[in-house]
């Protein structure tokens, strides 16, 4: 399919930890809001809908288990786990909930939540919604070491899906440090890779050795060193879009959107709620692949 100019929107928030329902009713005000913007495509971070807390520790320990050698983290609220939060996609109350919105507004909804498979197996999903109805799901193929391999099972392949306007795919925040999976995207014809994440907290650039500012310069220097690349060397718009919390402690956000060139044509300008939207033009998409550089 030839691709056509489509309005996107990142959407970066923060999160309730174990909370569906406050999370699910904050995705629907933000979609609502970014839609009376004229977003046609509204995507969130990875596990927006349950809020990720794979990396927090019960306030009775500070030293994580160690079990057969692999870094098993503990959630934070004591009594919840993956299970308690999981659901299926599609068919769940979450993803039925949005494809229900994404009808009445006409655009297409990009959510993460923790999916509960056909195996009974539990997979850090992302999966798209749109006027016509449930569009598809990634499963995230590279979970972290340690952390994430102690709850979800992998991914097993890199699909793309189709609009009426583009043509996309998905890589979840560790998928993205491997470029190799960007390719197969691209060589399946997608026009955008949405990448949702949870990553870039102030703890990595800490106080009193960085401001908040400092430390939020240094996280998007850090996100530019590969998704420029990652935008260029496969000639494909790139949406990043992380979350925000506690004043940039946990994540800083930077939610921002790449061009074909490598440029960066819109990001957020603060550590909190945002929505950042990106004009996707396709006209200059083919230009870069036919004129400036093709490298696939």
């Amino acid at each position: 399919m030839k691709m056509k100019n489509i309005r996107a929107a990142g959407v970066q928030f923060e999160p309730a930890v174990a909370d569906k329902e406050k999370n699910l009713d904050a995705v629907v005000r933000l979609t609502n809001r970014a839609a009376d913007r004229g977003a046609e495509m509204i995507c969130f971070h990875e596990q927006c809908l349950n809020g990720y807390n794979l990396w927090s520790e019960p306030a009775d320990t500070e030293t994580p288990d160690e079990r057969d050698g692999i870094w098993s983290p503990r959630w934070k609220w004591l009594g919840t786990d993956p299970y308690s939060l999981a659901e299926p996609v599609p068919g769940g109350p979450c993803a039925d909930a949005l494809a229900d919105l994404a009808r009445k507004r006409g655009v297409v909804v990009m959510a993460g939540v923790i999916e509960l498979g056909e195996d009974n197996g539990v997979y850090n999903t992302y999966f798209a919604v749109g006027p016509s109805g449930f569009i598809g799901k990634y499963r995230k193929c590279h979970c972290v070491p340690g952390a994430e391999h102690a709850y979800f099972g992998h991914g097993s392949g890199f699909p793309v899906f189709e609009t009426e306007k583009i043509r996309f795919g998905t890589l979840i925040c560790y998928d993205n440090h491997f470029p190799e999976a960007h390719r197969i995207l691209s060589l399946k014809g997608a026009h955008l890779i949405v990448m949702p994440h949870v990553t870039v907290g102030r703890s990595w650039w800490p106080e009193p050795e960085h401001t908040l500012e400092q430390a939020v310069t240094q996280a998007r220097l850090w996100i530019l060193k590969w998704l420029r690349a990652r935008a260029f060397d496969n000639s494909v718009y790139c949406l990043f879009v992380n979350q925000v919390n506690r004043n940039g402690r946990g994540s800083l956000g930077c939610t921002m959107a790449v061009d074909p060139a490598g440029r960066v044509i819109a990001q957020a300008e603060t550590v909190d709620e945002e929505i950042v939207i990106a004009d996707l033009d396709a006209d200059f998409l083919y230009k870069v692949r036919r004129r400036t550089h093709d490298y696939m």
